[in-house]
């Protein structure tokens, strides 16, 4: 074969290649683009995993005299997380009742915002800050008070740990938790309404806390002290192998079910409590009695 056929076939290969690899290249480009398009638009889909608090400062360090004007201010935001803890903080005016009106009107148009937190978020401030108080999450308790959590349901995990308490026609920030107690998941009034118990979770555990608001104290930290108990139990029946080890960081990676009360002192949970860092688990039906702080602890059937 002549050389210069060889060569004519040699080109024609390296030009078919060069188009295969020019093909390749915008396909390639094409599935980038639609891979980035993709990702921005999964970062405009509303999703807090944790309220810091420079989030809810709102980045910035502002005096009481001012907060108002910076939460009205962020509701105009493009920034949807902005205008989420605007909404929600917007409950913290309605000692004022100036600002708890200009509040009323402001939150409004949120009530079809196309972001279901968001709009959600609006309709329970609007129904504290209007005082209708229908919303089934709001608790109303024996002394005529109500308690509740704002950022109802922002995370996976529950709300924001922060408990809030109506009385007298005055609102007050009643208590707070800190880490892991990160996520109020549920409020659950006593049947007399005179005891108030909190479930709560980090990412790794669950808690839970009685709180007797009434006469102002409040329970320790049930899941952790009946985990102990429930190895102290197994021990005096000579049954050995429950170490209840406390770690630094207070996780126990134990978990709760069926938060109930069964009469107006007992508070009662099905318990996963974990031993030997988390090699076994045991199903403990827990019953606590808040008027003599006892435990009553047996294996779940």
């Amino acid at each position: 074969m002549p050389i210069t056929a060889r060569r004519s076939d040699w080109l024609n290969w390296y030009k078919g290649l060069a188009a295969v690899l020019a093909l390749a290249l915008v396909l390639s480009c094409s599935s980038l683009a639609w891979a980035m398009n993709e990702l921005k638009q999964g970062d405009n889909d509303f999703y807090l995993r944790a309220l810091s608090p420079e989030l809810l400062a709102l980045d910035d360090d502002f005096s009481p005299a001012e907060q108002p004007e910076k939460l009205f201010a962020a509701l105009q935001a493009d920034d949807v997380y902005y205008q989420y803890i605007a909404v929600n903080r917007l409950v913290e005016l309605y000692n004022n009742p100036e600002q708890r009106a200009r509040a009323v009107k402001a939150l409004q148009p949120f009530l079809q915002s196309e972001e279901p937190k968001l709009a959600d978020a609006a309709a329970f401030a609007l129904d504290i800050l209007q005082e209708d108080f229908h919303d089934p999450r709001l608790c109303h308790m024996a002394d005529g008070s109500i308690f509740f959590t704002l950022f109802n349901d922002y995370s996976d995990y529950g709300s924001h740990n922060q408990i809030w308490r109506i009385k007298d026609g005055q609102l007050e920030q009643y208590t707070g938790f800190y880490e892991p107690l990160n996520y109020v998941q549920k409020l659950l009034p006593s049947p007399d309404g005179r005891l108030l118990a909190v479930e709560l979770a980090s990412y790794k555990s669950s808690f839970v806390v009685v709180l007797d608001f009434i006469d102002g104290y409040y329970s320790s930290e049930l899941v952790g002290t009946a985990r102990v108990a429930w190895a102290v139990q197994l021990a005096q029946q000579g049954r050995a192998g429950r170490f209840a080890d406390i770690r630094s960081d207070h996780e126990t990676y134990c978990y709760i079910d069926n938060l109930r009360w069964l009469d107006n002192d007992t508070l009662a949970f099905d318990g996963a409590f974990a031993y030997g860092h988390t090699d076994f688990y045991d199903e403990v039906l827990v019953q606590y009695n808040y008027r003599l702080d006892e435990y009553t602890l047996g294996a779940q059937e």
